[in-house]
């Protein structure tokens, strides 16, 4: 599945498939519950996306040593995680992004 068309429950299944070398049957015989992505790790689930990207932004931290700037610097591009590092939806930071760079008109009553 392509990277641009996971959403967060399916990178966190993609990651811990990467994690276990392709093996589904590992995964689900996963014993590190230490992991942030531990109970996330199933095909199926019915938690909520902003669970899910919660857990990808610990994970992260957990990744880093707790180092934020690291992960905002992340040199891992084939990460399947990734493009939810920050804690937020890709396109959420896309919208912020674009009302910082847009002008702000002032709006007066009347005009």
């Amino acid at each position: 599945m392509s990277e641009r068309k996971r959403n967060p429950q399916q990178s966190i299944r993609a990651h811990c498939l990467w994690c276990m070398g392709g093996s589904s049957q590992l995964v689900r015989e996963c014993l590190d519950e230490s992991c942030a992505l531990y109970q996330l790790r199933g095909p199926k689930s019915d938690e909520a996306e902003r669970v899910c990207l919660r857990t990808i932004r610990r994970h992260c931290l957990a990744c880093t040593v707790g180092d934020r700037q690291a992960i905002r610097a992340c040199p891992e591009k084939e990460c399947v995680l990734r493009p939810y590092r920050f804690g937020v939806h890709p396109r959420t930071i896309k919208r912020r992004r674009k009302r910082q760079v847009e002008k702000n008109h002032l709006m007066l009553p009347g005009m």
